[in-house]
């Protein structure tokens, strides 16, 4: 039996800003320090430097070449292709330098996230042939899927789960999207989402009647123009109904559009103060769940927003872009409280609130009852994940 130290390489789009994709990977580390310290962990990423400084791990890019801001034309096109095919002995040289990659959660093989088939659906598939090629193991674990119109992504997708040596999914509507597929994987298990794991702050100076409003940035940008018009309404309406409110992201892009909500509030309202209305500047997923814990309901879209809510035990309403949203608020008691982000009705989301918010003494319990069951369920997933992936 080898006594070198296990050789593990985290894999995904990280160090990009996205708050649930970092927690995910935090996820994944903690218990890696916790049940395997002698591991030696890596990360392919899309910036290497950005995951050292949040997380400590060194490592190097997904890919060989990315496209700098605004980049286009004859040349970038020629970049690209060429990367392409300078990315395939370079993701084999890279998978012989380990033991194990994994793919903490997140949602890799949804169709919101694989908007270019030749993007992370062609550089997963690689690294998952290359893991195969040469012995070494490739795990997805606790990803997320959704069904995508284009073949080309459906065929990467699909080939991928099949050839990795471990998947499990974060709900049953993905694992039943890769059956649909014809690529479950194995053991194809489904358990709650990786960050269900994390420690949870005490909840502390809980404002009352006091909403977070979780902002996405989503769509055309008449959608968005038509976004911030509808959410400043809502925020107007609340705080004629006694509430304050205080906007936070799901990925750093998104504070932009913060801003722009609360200048739209207050280009109506100008004497709307900080401490009425304001932007929480919390970037790393711990600092959402202390922002969501000084609330007393919240308005989420993206799906890491409900997740911290939820298990700082706040009632919650949703924007949703995906379903995914809908089905975990329905686990925790809170039904028929989701609409689309691109279509929702103002007053509709203001009841939403004033009836959540009633009912949260009463869910209070279950939630923290359901909170204890996601967390072991978590737990169990992950020791499945040593045995099968992480021993020698």
């Amino acid at each position: 039996m080898s006594t070198a130290p296990l050789r593990v390489a985290m894999y995904g789009f990280l160090g990009m800003g996205n708050i649930g994709n970092e927690a995910s990977l935090d996820a994944i580390l903690q218990w890696l320090d916790a049940e395997h310290p002698d591991a030696r962990v890596t990360c392919w990423s899309a910036d290497p430097d950005e995951v050292l400084r949040q997380h400590g791990v060194p490592g190097t890019t997904l890919m060989s070449h990315r496209s700098s801001g605004g980049a286009a034309g004859y040349l970038e096109a020629v970049r690209k292709a060429w990367s392409r095919l300078v990315d395939i002995p370079r993701t084999f040289s890279l998978a012989r330098s380990v033991d194990v990659v994994i793919v903490p959660g997140m949602g890799v093989l949804e169709a919101k996230l694989a908007a270019n088939p030749w993007g992370l659906p062609y550089w997963m598939f690689l690294t998952a042939l290359a893991c195969r090629l040469q012995g070494r193991a490739f795990a997805l674990v606790g990803v997320g899927a959704e069904p995508h119109p284009h073949p080309v992504v459906r065929t990467f997708d699909r080939w991928t789960v099949k050839l990795a040596t471990y998947c499990t999914y974060r709900d049953r509507e993905s694992a039943q999207t890769m059956r649909s597929l014809g690529a479950l994987g194995r053991p194809g298990t489904v358990h709650p989402d990786l960050t269900f794991v994390l420690p949870v702050p005490t909840a502390s100076n809980t404002r009352s009647r006091h909403v977070a409003i979780g902002v996405m940035t989503y769509g055309a940008a008449s959608v968005v123009t038509a976004y911030i018009e509808k959410v400043a309404e809502v925020i107007l309406r609340l705080i004629d109904a006694g509430y304050t409110a205080s906007l936070v992201v799901g990925d750093i892009a998104d504070f932009p559009l913060a801003d722009r909500i609360v200048a739209s509030a207050r280009a109506r309202r100008p004497d709307l103060g900080s401490s009425v209305l304001l932007v929480d500047r919390a970037d790393t997923f711990e600092g959402l769940l202390q922002a969501m814990g000084r609330a007393d309901a919240v308005i989420a879209s993206r799906f890491h927003n409900v997740v911290a809510a939820l298990m700082m035990a706040k009632p919650v309403v949703s924007l949703s872009y995906a379903d995914k949203n809908g089905r975990l608020l329905e686990a925790f008691g809170f039904a028929d409280v989701d609409q689309p982000i691109d279509g929702f009705d103002v007053l509709r989301v203001v009841d939403d609130v004033g009836r959540v918010q009633q009912q949260s003494v009463e869910r209070t319990q279950q939630m923290r009852s359901m909170l204890i069951t996601y967390r072991d369920a978590v737990v169990k997933a992950l020791t499945q994940l040593s045995a099968h992936v992480l021993t020698r």
